[in-house]
């Protein structure tokens, strides 16, 4: 499809979402997209250009870990917040809307808000895409089939577009492929900016992936150029930016500065945030980070300093702090659990209740069913619509104690399951889903990430298994232990040929992001931009063109 004398190419609608393609793809649509893409894909690319310019350095050994924030020393505070902002207690997180059942079930939900996720909850195929972006729209326009009659009535949808890393390979502006970010803004914003504006319901952003101010800077002109195009009041547009890298936690204070107009706040992710440490120094012994699941948790002096600046940072300057997901779940269908729903709970509320104690205004869980258990936790611990008054001591909170690694080893359970994590990931993602459930938790990119990245850094390193003696992490043991579970799992579960095909290829390339000489930098964009997905589903959808 092309679009006026712009030259916008869109590949053919998948089968069966032929009216959803036709409703989105307006030629109004395309022609913002095309706007929104000539204005801003040069400041994207020199973004790209500039993170590897910053990678650079930190292997050269020419960047230091230090605080460098010059509005610091300024008087200022984020725009204030409106009304239904100021309450963030609670979002159902990783909520893609692609999955129409799962996100309409959670229009019902007594939460503040929804993670409306195209980014590590979600598997960016087309056909998920244009079901995704379909399906927000309706719902902003009252027309999503079983959604509640009053638009107004949902929990706020907040909207988390692909991060910067990512390419929608389905559509070419002049030439090039676009920026995924800017694609699903452009769709989401042209389609519902204006109707939830005028309901007082958004538009509301996650921001994910963010390493620099100059990043938030984009985003913001992005926003302010997008209200003009809109007719939308100056700062009507309001995002939380994820704090999810370490080169951010340097650069906090400046990231919110750089999009005070139109800022909601800050918000804490533990596993890319993990993943970024060994992304950035993971080749240096001193970051060699241990068995995730015995040795690494908000505790650790390392991520409690991390929480209690972000909080500070924010609270100083009027914007909300919000903390990571709760990924446990209770039990589906026919599963069974060494522990009771009311143990499990618990075991949530108390984790939760750390980060409470610390001054968070909110945070994000997934299972629907601890929707009431932990509204009622809020409930116990706060009188307020949030913390703003909490202000943590963070004279202690030096630059080099973000990055004093917590210490301990890594042992056989904590390795197998980082390979169980990674293995299946990136099998669902060839299935065309972004989370799956394992062992009483939902899975998705972030935690992929944290376990695909101590694979590669184990083995890098030869890490020593605290539980086998003389025993180190090697390639060969994880391959062994890889074939193990494919093993267990075609006499359990993957039992026709497609899904052993699929399990096998996922093997395969999971051995490639963990034997790669060079640590690649995200997993999802090395899946999303593989030949093995794109053709695959390509495929499935029955498109026209082949990539």
């Amino acid at each position: 499809m092309t679009c006026s004398n712009r030259e916008i190419l869109i590949e053919a609608a998948p089968q069966r979402l032929e009216a959803a393609y036709r409703e989105i793809f307006t030629d109004g649509a395309l022609q913002f997209l095309a706007r929104l893409v000539a204005e801003f894909d040069s400041e994207a690319e020199q973004l790209l250009q500039n993170r590897v310019k910053r990678r650079l350095l930190i292997e050269e050994g020419s960047w230091v870990p230090e605080f460098c924030n010059p509005s610091e020393s300024l008087e200022w505070t984020v725009e204030p917040l409106p009304a239904r902002l100021r309450n963030r207690k609670l979002d159902l997180g990783d909520v893609s809307p692609a999955n129409t059942v799962h996100f309409t079930d959670c229009l019902y939900a007594n939460v503040q808000g929804i993670q409306v996720d195209f980014d590590d909850g979600h598997c960016p195929t087309w056909r998920n895409t244009i079901q995704g972006i379909s399906n927000v729209t309706r719902a902003v326009q009252g027309t999503l089939q079983g959604a509640p009659a009053d638009v107004q009535a949902y929990p706020l949808l907040m909207l988390r577009p692909r991060a910067f890393n990512m390419i929608e390979h389905h559509c070419i502006v002049n030439g090039k492929e676009v920026i995924g970010p800017l694609f699903d803004f452009a769709l989401l914003m042209y389609h519902n900016g204006r109707t939830m504006a005028n309901l007082g319901i958004g538009p509301f952003f996650y921001l994910s992936k963010i390493e620099d101010p100059s990043e938030t800077t984009l985003w913001n002109k992005i926003f302010t150029w997008t209200e003009n195009q809109l007719s939308l009041p100056n700062g009507t547009i309001k995002a939380c930016v994820l704090i999810e890298n370490i080169l951010a936690a340097f650069r906090m204070e400046d990231i919110l500065y750089a999009i005070k107009e139109h800022a909601i706040g800050l918000n804490c992710g533990i596993w890319d945030y993990c993943a970024s440490i060994i992304a950035k120094f993971g080749w240096r012994k001193e970051f060699l980070l241990p068995d995730r699941n015995k040795y690494v948790n908000m505790g650790q002096p390392f991520l409690r300093n991390y929480m209690r600046l972000l909080i500070n940072v924010c609270h100083r300057r009027g914007a909300l702090a919000t903390g990571g997901m709760a990924a446990k779940i209770l039990p589906r269908g026919k599963e069974k659990s060494n522990l009771s729903d009311d143990e499990i709970i618990e075991s949530v509320k108390l984790t939760k209740s750390v980060e409470i104690d610390a001054g968070v205004d909110g945070f994000m869980i997934y299972d629907l069913r601890m929707v009431d258990a932990i509204n009622e936790l809020w409930e116990g611990k706060t009188h307020g619509d949030n913390q703003l008054n909490i202000l943590p001591n963070i004279n202690h909170v030096t630059a080099d104690s973000l990055l004093q690694i917590p210490k301990g080893g890594v042992t056989i359970d904590g390795l197998n399951n980082n390979i169980r994590v990674a293995l299946l990931f990136i099998y669902h993602w060839l299935t065309g889903s972004g989370v799956f459930f394992l062992n009483g938790s939902v899975e998705d990119s972030a935690t992929a990430e944290i376990s695909r990245s101590q694979l590669w850094q184990w083995i890098r390193m030869g890490a020593v298994l605290e539980d086998r003696e003389n025993a180190i992490v090697t390639r060969q043991l994880v391959y062994q232990m890889m074939d193990k579970i494919i093993s267990s799992a075609y006499r359990a579960w993957c039992i026709t040929p497609a899904d052993r095909k699929r399990l096998l290829s996922a093997k395969y390339m999971l051995l490639d992001v963990i034997s790669s000489r060079h640590y690649i930098e995200y997993i999802t964009t090395h899946l999303n931009d593989s030949h093995k997905f794109r053709t695959l589903h390509n495929k499935n959808d029955g498109l026209m063109a082949k990539l």
